[in-house]
């Protein structure tokens, strides 16, 4: 009696614990136009869906005077198998999975532990703002960059 007990309890604990991949509607907050107006530079990320398993996102960086050059990025998250896959490809190139490896209600923190930088990209919710962050290693040191974007566009920027 007191195995089947403990069985019971080791069981409920692992199950309470290990959560499976989030329904798509639960990545909805992360839908919707996003900005960032600082310092000269302009940052407009926009995500669309979630939809048939996929969320479509889009980046665009570029300085407010437009004398330099404007950096972008296609991104997506798609849900494989039983979990979820962020794929990044800045300035078009190959696109880098990132796996989910934490989800919170207004939260999502993705992984890709073979890549130098970014190793972790995450996403969460405060408010009405949307943040995000990468982090990673560049030359044996622990790097990080942090956007907080408010709903809107670029022409929201002044």
């Amino acid at each position: 009696m007191r195995t089947s007990i403990a069985l019971f309890v080791v069981t409920a604990a692992v199950a309470t614990s290990v959560r499976a991949a989030p329904a798509a509607s639960e990545l909805a907050w992360l839908a919707g136009d996003w900005r960032q107006c600082r310092d000269g530079e302009v940052v407009e990320e926009r995500w669309l869906g979630p939809r048939g398993d996929i969320l479509l996102g889009a980046s665009l960086t570029t300085a407010s005077s437009g004398d330099t050059k404007a950096s972008w990025e296609h991104l997506r998250i798609a849900r494989d198998g039983d979990g979820w896959v962020y794929w990044a490809s800045p300035q078009g190139r190959t696109p880098v999975p990132f796996r989910l490896v934490e989800s919170t209600p207004g939260r999502a923190v993705f992984a890709n532990p073979e890549r130098a930088f970014p190793t972790r990209i995450s996403y969460w919710r405060e408010g009405a703002d949307l943040l995000a962050r990468i982090e990673g290693t560049v030359q044996e040191r622990a790097v990080s960059r942090e956007w907080h974007y408010s709903p809107g566009t670029a022409a929201d920027c002044r």
